[in-house]
């Protein structure tokens, strides 16, 4: 008896109905994950902004030990001079070495370090009644203590704090003083 072997026919592509349940479910998983992607962006960059000028503070409580010199940080406009503007630090700051001790830059005074304006949708500013910061040569920030707000969009639960204490310590957290919440408006 001769058994006949007959190779079974191999199918190619797809269906109509395989197709459309593919579309449907990636239709399906794009809706749930874009909304996800966008409050995960918006997280980064809050994070990334509160976490730079954590350093940049940093720098500066750094720069007046280092060099027993006034240091300040004051929100610019041209990357040049103060603008005075506590509610304008995201187009930009400047961090100089303060020889005058008048929390402004003048342009006899040694510029350390300058940042530029933040993207597009980013909120920064600072305590109302504190356009500059001044660290003395003992790593103090002068005055009281100081709150900025860094935030996107309008999404309050991705808003921080970056809180600087009239010691010159500085944290990051997702509260303002007293658990309040962290708001640009």
């Amino acid at each position: 008896m001769q058994v006949e072997k007959s190779l079974p026919r191999t199918r190619r592509g797809l269906t109509l109905v395989e197709l459309m349940t593919t579309l449907a479910v990636a239709g399906v998983s794009l809706a749930v994950a874009i909304p996800s992607w966008s409050a995960l962006t918006d997280r980064s960059q809050v994070t990334t902004t509160a976490n730079r000028l954590l350093g940049h503070l940093r720098y500066a409580r750094s720069e007046a030990v280092t060099r027993r010199r006034m240091v300040s940080l004051c929100p610019s406009d041209d990357g040049a001079t103060c603008s005075g503007d506590p509610f304008g630090w995201q187009r930009g700051y400047l961090i100089f070495q303060d020889t005058d001790g008048n929390r402004s830059r003048s342009d006899d005074e040694t510029l350390l370090r300058v940042q530029r304006a933040l993207p597009p949708g980013m909120r920064l500013h600072s305590t109302a009644g504190r356009p500059a910061i001044r660290f003395r040569p003992d790593g103090a920030a002068w005055s009281t203590n100081t709150s900025f707000s860094v935030c996107v969009g309008d999404t309050g639960s991705v808003n921080r704090a970056v809180v600087l204490y009239g010691s010159g310590r500085a944290r990051v957290g997702s509260t303002l003083p007293g658990e309040r919440p962290v708001t640009c408006t």
